[in-house]
């Protein structure tokens, strides 16, 4: 039991067609251009098949190739008047600064958890302080499916692809588009513990159960140790758990416990349109700033904006609110895996092994892993339809109907599996 030391005291708030241009001046806009932008890097949108010339004292460091929905590509730029040439180069559609992604770790604080006790029907030692999972009736929905031949991307910091409750359900080590290099492994802790709570193995006497124990994780690496990254990296990430879906003949839900600050941004729009069109379903935490919904998950037309919820059905202290919110799910004290290394979340005093967080990130793979035993049982059903039933069979909280805290209400897998 060395490795359970410490589970009972931590917690941590961590966050977030044809051949058609997408145009975000033609899209509905209820947030100003925010977020913290990266000194000289530019995010240029070209149409498709345009050949893009960096005037004199740009670089083209990156590119994003959407396909028929054009590029993006990541180009080193600094000043007015070379942003102005920039942007008159022909093809180009739009030039926007590429803005920062930081998950916020605050100090270890221990507290007494109020964890649920019920009735045990796994033998994974810390399943009685799971208590997020009766809550959406994960239990009864397992009678059903455990999320068998459905793959969840985690789109973060990695995933500690060895760990012992996590091996037996990774699809492939991923990739990482920090090191780029055909490896995800978590290099801070973040990952890891989003991809426990999604699917960690079941009764194989090791630490928890994912919500979705037989559904496979890919790890995709868009954060670096330091927990942060951008919009433009993240982009990357997405369109690469998308593709895999494609060229693995394989639904794919892209868990993303991460994202920026309340922004107008094109490749984030574009680059949901581009993987909800490949057949991905996509989760995006709302963020953890008590105010309006982060980006990408304020594009609700192809991410899933997720809210955190309390041990009381209440809306957590810390969680984004907002129109684009399509469901809550337990966000505090959420126990799940993190890496069996060193690494620097335990910087902060959070255990190896296992360890209790809280914040939308630890929601949004609640949902994911929901939608993935949906998506099991109904395998001839599209993203959207999946989506929609996550959302119509979600207990209502709140004002009657959709709200700007719940959406539609707590993600129910028993209800979704038609299984209460």
């Amino acid at each position: 039991m060395r490795r359970f030391a410490g589970i009972l005291s931590a917690t941590v708030v961590l966050a977030g067609c044809g051949a058609v241009v997408p145009s975000l001046g033609n899209q509905p806009v209820d947030a100003p251009v925010t977020g913290q932008a990266i000194a000289g890097e530019q995010v240029v949108q070209v149409k498709p098949g345009a050949r893009f010339v960096a005037p004199a004292g740009a670089k083209v460091v990156d590119t994003l190739d959407l396909g028929d929905l054009g590029s993006f590509l990541l180009v080193k730029a600094e000043g007015p008047a070379l942003l102005a040439s920039i942007k008159s180069v022909k093809g180009v559609v739009n030039v926007e600064p590429n803005r920062r992604v930081q998950l916020e770790v605050p100090a270890y604080k221990p507290r007494a958890l109020d964890l649920f006790r019920g009735a045990l029907s796994v033998d994974d030692p810390l399943f009685a302080q799971q208590w997020y999972v009766n809550r959406i009736g994960a239990q009864k929905a397992w009678s059903r499916t455990q999320g068998e031949g459905v793959v969840v991307a985690v789109v973060d910091t990695g995933v500690d692809h060895g760990h012992p409750d996590l091996v037996a359900n990774i699809v492939s080590k991923g990739y990482s588009f920090v090191n780029n290099q055909a490896d995800g492994l978590d290099e801070q802790g973040h990952g890891t513990h989003v991809a426990g709570t999604i699917a960690a193995v079941q009764n194989n006497a090791e630490g928890v159960t994912g919500v979705a124990p037989k559904a496979r994780i890919l790890p995709v690496q868009v954060l670096a140790a330091t927990g942060g990254g951008s919009l433009y990296q993240i982009a990357k990430g997405v369109k690469y758990a998308a593709d895999y879906g494609v060229e693995n003949k394989v639904h794919v839900v892209v868990n993303m416990s991460l994202g920026g600050a309340a922004t107008v941004d094109g490749v984030s729009y574009t680059t949901g349109w581009y993987a909800t069109r490949k057949g991905a379903l996509l989760v995006a935490a709302a963020g953890n700033s008590n105010t309006a919904v982060g980006t990408p998950a304020r594009w609700d037309k192809y991410y899933m904006a997720v809210s955190a919820i309390s041990e009381k059905d209440e809306k957590a202290n810390f969680s984004n609110y907002g129109p684009e919110i399509s469901v809550g799910a337990p966000g505090t004290n959420i126990v799940a895996t993190t890496p069996t290394y060193d690494v620097p979340l335990n910087k902060f005093g959070y255990p190896k092994f296992y360890a209790p967080l809280q914040g939308t990130s630890m929601a949004c793979p609640v949902v994911a892993a929901t939608c993935a035993l949906t998506w099991s049982v109904h395998p001839d059903w599209d993203w959207k339809k999946v989506r929609t039933h996550v959302e119509q069979t979600a207990l209502d909280l709140g004002p009657k109907g959709h709200d700007v805290v719940f959406g539609h209400g707590l993600v129910q897998a028993d209800a979704a599996l038609g299984v209460r």
